[in-house]
């Protein structure tokens, strides 16, 4: 996984004024795709469910970038700030797999199965708490 600062070196983030309204819209966006797609039913909406959740954490990744000033133009780029703000390597390496099957799927016809979609969901509620606070720490609620 490249360094953050590499995609400020190739232009994929821009650094920009704080945007703590668009922070917070963000935050907001996460938790209306939570909470809209959670209790769908898996097998039928899989795919649904799938790319809203990553949505939903990609939505937090920006918003961490937007509340420090950045402007991110690349997925790989917000998923990766994610190191700078303590999350262990593994957690953020997961999350860039979610992003490769969600571009399958999204851009190549791949299918997203019921059990990615049992997998994606244990992974955001296994960084939950990690999430809420951190939208608290920087009063994005």
């Amino acid at each position: 996984m490249k360094p953050f600062e590499s995609f400020l070196n190739g232009k994929d983030v821009k650094k920009t004024r704080v945007n703590i309204i668009l922070a917070k819209a963000l935050i907001q966006d996460m938790k209306t795709r939570i909470k809209e797609n959670w209790d769908l039913d898996e097998k039928e909406k899989a795919k649904t469910i799938f790319e809203n959740v990553y949505e939903a954490v990609r939505c937090f990744c920006d918003a961490l970038l937007a509340v420090n000033g950045f402007k991110s133009y690349s997925h790989e780029a917000s998923i990766t700030y994610l190191l700078k703000k303590d999350f262990d390597i593994a957690s953020v390496q997961k999350l860039d797999n979610f992003r490769f099957k969600r571009n399958g799927s999204r851009y190549y016809g791949r299918i997203i199965t019921p059990e990615d979609t049992k997998e994606i969901k244990e992974f955001y509620t296994k960084i939950k708490e990690k999430i809420n606070k951190i939208i608290k720490e920087n009063n994005l609620d």
